[in-house]
């Protein structure tokens, strides 16, 4: 046990040099494993994670790569440590492996390992790595069983155990490990998570030995203090207030059931406090995660919207509170399965939890230039798996989506394919390396056109790509998918700004692709130019073969936009057609921009468009269902909601931030002032779940009754809540 004496507080000079070395240990510690392991998961998407951790598991440092898989380590320590029962001990040089989600890890597929730090016989500090692998076993390659119904048909689920004692790798375990999966390269990637522990071990030891147990333990601690006391002093700077965001996840692998994760957001001084209530039930598929993953999502969203310059650590943890009942689709119980939990229920929570602090920090005068729409607002496993041309089997996940759109901000585009939200270290594999490894061949790879969700700043685009099989020795392969976000788009703007795209899967068989490839004759650069019977597949499809000549296809979601389209400078709409971002039909429809013969704005024909624009919105305007959700502005305060809305406390008075009229009162409820248009989700653009239409969801546009701009767009389930945010205005 630690001595609470070795606890101090050092001096600034000598806490900055500790606090970037231990940042830098857990990005060499990442580095390590990542070119030690073979596996294309990791180089390819960079999906690992690492960290510094106290003696008993609190969060010091994480490395920046899968941040969610960072988040869960400290769990990890903590099964470890309860996990230790009569007769066995923790030593010097033990390395532990767990991969269990009702112990600390996300999913099957992220294998964790933990190893203790000792300084001179005592237990100091632990060092962790954790990375998704190619394949855990299971009913499917890949880790993604789409038919399950509990968590032991998911293959592979290791609570703590020792994979190294005192330094000697445990061959039992790893052999024991290796029988249970397709793909051997999972051992290699396992010996590769152990070489990273061991360099950081001794990076850690190399500290105490330059400046001392005292120095480095309180360095530790005071890096979690400072964390704790900077993401304080931020909260309290923000206003206090409710914010509630609905998300959803369409199809759990039996059904096409929808699952809303509900997230009522409070923020009252310096403290966050998550409120999960009326969050579905959890499902009988896989799309689940357990406490850990929801924790995960919490922080990961935190650290992304709220601290940009503070340190990612347990202080950060200190500031907020999770109500969450078990049970439900992102806190499930037990046997639950969850081998999809990253990319659904977790995602899916960062996208709820996101939004709710991007509304935050919108109605602050001072940061709200950093508040950013959702990013790309979910992400997908379309698995390819067989023998490849070089004779061995594998499992392969194309990892191309996590080029991801990047959301809209306050005053800029969200980033075409900046990456997956929770990956700090973006990366997505080169086509040819791809071709190089696996018996396939790439027909196109781009930017997918107006996958970026349309506002005053366009969200981030995401890509679209198709393959084929080529090379395959037995001629054949086997593929299956697993998304959310087909049916709807999670990517949601802020402002007035349109949601991103959803995602599609396709297959195209009966092609004329085997004819080409043997007379040379040029290969299809579209889905639409690809001849043949095109299949629009389930966002969870089984698995199935991949014959030769079929061609598979998938796209994902692009980011939210930021404030109402109408609002978008015409000459930066021609130059997103010029470039292929939007379409002719987007601009004219949604953008409200009429383009002459030569590509230019035609700004007389733009201004008319727009106006009939805005009439046909307040046309159709109704107060519908929203006027039962009460929306109202306490506090003597005024607060600019982004550009959409200024609210005046002093004046009682809430105003359209475009045309400056009043709404209604701050007393009043906002929700029956403002105008709803409903429309189906294709008014935010193409790509957003028409191949998945079941008539469930709308586009809620609310509007200032006056001049008909955009004050707020939702994505919003028949019978589902509405989101809202009512910041007091201090």
């Amino acid at each position: 046990m630690l001595n609470p004496d070795m606890i101090g507080t050092i001096d600034p000079v000598t806490f900055e040099v500790l606090n970037h070395r231990f940042m830098t240990i857990s990005e060499e510690m990442g580095i390590q494993y990542m070119r030690c392991s073979g596996s294309n998961v990791l180089i390819t998407g960079n999906d690992a994670a690492s960290a510094i951790m106290l003696g008993d598991g609190g969060l010091v440092s994480v490395g920046p790569y899968i941040v969610t898989q960072g988040n869960v380590l400290p769990l990890i320590v903590d099964s470890t440590l309860k996990s230790i029962g009569p007769g066995e001990v923790i030593e010097d040089g033990d390395i532990f492996i767990c991969n269990d989600p009702y112990l600390g890890a996300i999913h099957h597929p992220d294998i964790a390992t933990v190893a203790p730090v000792f300084w001179e016989g005592r237990l100091v500090a632990w060092v962790g790595a954790s990375g998704h692998q190619l394949d855990n076993g299971g009913m499917d390659p890949g880790g993604f069983s789409i038919k399950v119904v509990d968590t032991h048909q998911e293959g592979l689920r290791m609570p703590p155990v020792k994979i190294v004692s005192r330094g000697v790798v445990r061959e039992d375990i790893l052999r024991w490990i290796r029988n249970q999966v397709r793909d051997p390269l999972v051992a290699l990637d396992i010996k590769g998570q152990i070489a990273s522990l061991n360099s950081g071990r001794q990076r850690v030891l190399e500290l105490f030995e330059r400046w001392g147990e005292r120095t480095v333990i309180s360095a530790m601690h005071q890096c979690i203090d400072h964390a704790r006391e900077k993401l304080e002093e931020r909260l309290a700077e923000l206003p206090d207030g409710t914010w509630r965001e609905v998300q959803y996840i369409d199809h759990d692998g039996h059904t096409p059931a929808i699952y809303k994760i509900v997230c009522t957001l409070t923020k009252v001084g310096s403290r966050l406090k998550f409120d999960f209530t009326g969050t579905s039930p959890n499902a009988r598929g896989l799309i689940n995660c357990s406490y850990a993953g929801l924790q995960a999502a919490c922080l990961t969203a935190t650290y992304l919207n709220c601290c940009w310059d503070i340190a990612w650590n347990r202080g950060v943890r200190d500031c907020m509170d999770i109500v969450s009942e078990v049970g439900t689709v992102n806190n499930c119980a037990y046997p639950a399965p969850c081998a999809m939990a990253t990319i659904s229920a977790v995602i899916v929570t960062i996208d709820a939890t996101w939004r709710c602090l991007s509304q935050m920090i919108l109605a602050s005068g001072k940061y709200r230039e950093e508040a950013m729409a959702c990013w790309s607002g979910t992400s997908m496993a379309p698995i390819f798996a067989g023998t490849s041309q070089h004779g061995f089997p594998f499992a392969a996940t194309e990892m191309s989506h996590f080029g991801g759109g990047g959301g809209a901000s306050f005053d800029r585009d969200g980033v075409d394919t900046a990456g997956i939200v929770f990956n700090t270290t973006p990366n997505m594999p080169n086509v040819e390396d791809q071709e190089a490894e696996y018996p396939v061949l790439y027909l196109f790879r781009r930017h997918l056109r107006d996958s970026g969700g349309p506002g005053k700043f366009r969200g981030g685009r995401s890509g679209e790509l198709a393959y084929t099989i080529y090379d395959a020795p037995e001629g054949q392969l086997e593929g299956l998918f697993a998304g959310t976000g087909a049916e709807m788009p999670n990517a949601i703007g802020i402002s007035g700004g349109m949601p991103g795209s959803a995602i599609s899967i396709a297959r195209v068989v009966q092609t004329d692709i085997a004819r080409r490839l043997e007379d040379g004759s040029p290969l299809p650069d579209s889905l639409s130019a690809t001849d043949g019977t095109i299949e629009w597949l389930q966002p969870k499809h089984t698995r199935s073969p991949i014959l030769a000549g079929d061609v598979w296809y998938h796209s994902w979601q692009g980011g939210g936009g930021y404030g109402d389209p109408l609002l978008r400078a015409p000459e930066l709409v021609a130059d997103d057609v010029a470039r292929g971002a939007v379409s002719n039909s987007a601009a004219a429809d949604i953008y409200g921009v009429a383009l002459s013969a030569d590509g230019m704005a035609d700004l007389g024909a733009t201004e008319a468009k727009r106006d009939a624009i805005r009439a046909a919105r307040k046309a159709m305007a109704g107060q519908g269902a929203a006027a039962s959700t009460a929306v109202s502005f306490p506090g003597p305060g005024r607060a600019a909601l982004g550009t959409a809305l200024v609210v005046d406390g002093g004046e009682g008075a809430v105003s359209c931030g475009h045309c400056g009229e009043r709404i209604c009162g701050t007393q009043d409820n906002l929700y029956a002032a403002l105008g709803l248009v409903e429309a189906p989700l294709t008014a935010a653009g193409p790509v957003r779940g028409e191949a998945y239409h079941r008539g469930r969801f709308k586009l809620r546009q609310f509007i200032c009754r006056s001049c008909g701009n955009l004050t707020d767009v939702q994505v919003g389930l028949d019978g589902a809540p509405f989101s809202y945010a009512m910041p007091v205005l201090g």
